[in-house]
């Protein structure tokens, strides 16, 4: 008999361990998952556009002409501006550079450009279309040294060695190829309600490298979740559906991580979340340990099993197994839960005051759960739970627990008693 019980005792903590490992992992890779694919990379990059030295001149000359300056003070601006940007201005060779100069040329003309490149455009609808490079990209990297504070900007002048046309034309200056460099440091004042406030943004894979891994990391867990294997206590034991168990987990992700990631698609930046706007993040937060507590709903549907001996009734749940026996029964009769009335005004407070749903507030107000109800003769009442909220049959088999109740004379009560619970009774 010992050895029986050491059985059944291993085979409960395998229930339970399994249990909670399928659900810490495939919740945990959700957590992680959110959190990585927002989680910003504020290290500095280097955005690359195209230059052209007379298109800025006469920008220039006309910013300057509908100021209130005279003739020879905007002479004296533009002639101070061209020295500034005569002495930023590195000239380099083509290696590397030229490449980028001929690809921005053709985005600027409508022809495409290889992969390498798309990738390295600005994530957002952008009118001018730039290349961004990471400092140790090359050939960013030949110059890189030169650039030291946030919103520097650099000139090149790229010679292409392999265009004698260039040393025999008469005008030089118009065959000369210019690239603008910005050396641009993100911080977390960038970021707010709307996410990025600086344009243009950087491509996603940049700005956001773990969002890659994202997707993968929630299907491993998703994958672990479902090949785990489900134990039972017994062959004959009773359990809820198997569908039944993956919707009360779906609808618990759904309930959880819709609140908890609404703080990360507002404001963009996962590190932002909590100093700088942790008051906005927990109000969307609060509303989500709602869904944890379904999570615990679904783990107890999950582990969740009844056998039937010849002495009593074992009930199994993630937190041990409990034998009622027959002889310690007083009688058994229906119950059916309802949810707190307060929770009921809530919800209907809330719908009224356009906070929530009316929707919801009525599937509140008119959801029951159907059980049977032993009473001990310790005074204790257990609960069986056999329909979910909706009054479908959720546990089947159950008509086996009445029959054994009836075979061991334990007493039938026909009236329904009403309880007012936020569920999940077992034992009171």
């Amino acid at each position: 008999m010992s050895k029986i019980r050491v059985l059944i005792a291993d085979d409960h903590n395998t229930l339970k361990n399994l249990e909670l490992w399928r659900r810490i992992i495939y919740y945990g890779c959700c957590f992680i998952a959110i959190i990585g694919a927002f989680y910003v990379d504020f290290s500095p990059v280097v955005i690359v556009d195209i230059y052209e030295p007379d298109k800025d001149t006469r920008r220039k000359a006309r910013k300057y002409a509908e100021s209130l300056l005279s003739e020879e003070d905007q002479k004296g601006l533009a002639q101070k501006r061209q020295a500034e940007i005569e002495r930023d201005t590195i000239t380099v060779d083509s290696n590397g550079w030229l490449e980028i100069y001929n690809h921005l040329n053709a985005l600027k003309v409508g022809r495409s450009i290889p992969e390498e490149y798309k990738k390295r455009l600005p994530a957002d609808a952008y009118p001018m279309l730039v290349f961004f490079f990471k400092p140790e990209d090359m050939p960013v990297k030949k110059i890189a040294h030169q650039l030291k504070s946030d919103n520097q900007i650099i000139y090149l002048q790229v010679v292409d060695e392999n265009n004698n046309q260039q040393l025999q034309n008469k005008d030089i200056s118009k065959t000369k190829k210019y690239l603008k460099l910005k050396y641009q440091v993100y911080s977390g004042d960038d970021f707010g309600f709307g996410g990025l406030k600086s344009y243009p943004r950087p491509p996603t894979w940049m700005l956001y490298p773990y969002r890659q891994y994202s997707l993968w990391l929630f299907l491993f867990g998703l994958a672990f979740y479902l090949a785990l294997p489900v134990r039972h206590i017994s062959p004959k034991a009773l359990r809820y559906p198997r569908w039944r168990v993956i919707l009360g987990d779906l609808s618990a992700t759904i309930l959880t991580f819709t609140f908890f990631a609404l703080p990360f698609f507002i404001i963009g930046s996962a590190q932002q979340t909590l100093p700088p706007y942790i008051l906005f993040s927990a109000v969307f937060w609060c509303i989500s340990l709602i869904g944890v507590f379904t999570i615990k709903i679904a783990l107890w549907y999950g582990s969740y099993q009844i056998e039937i001996t010849d002495e009593g009734i074992r009930i199994a749940d993630y937190r041990g197994i409990r034998h009622f026996r027959f002889n310690e029964m007083e009688h058994f009769q229906p119950v059916i839960f309802k949810p707190p009335k307060w929770l009921i005004w809530l919800t209907w407070l809330a719908a009224l005051s356009g906070r929530g749903s009316a929707g919801r507030a009525l599937l509140l107000s008119t959801s029951e759960t159907g059980a049977i109800a032993i009473r001990l003769r310790d005074g204790r009442e257990f609960y069986i739970t056999v329909t979910d909220q909706m009054g479908s049959m959720a546990l089947k088999g159950f008509e086996k627990i009445i029959e054994s109740l009836k075979a061991k004379r334990v007493k039938e009560l026909e009236d329904i008693k009403e309880i007012r619970s936020m569920g999940m009774e077992i034992l009171r």
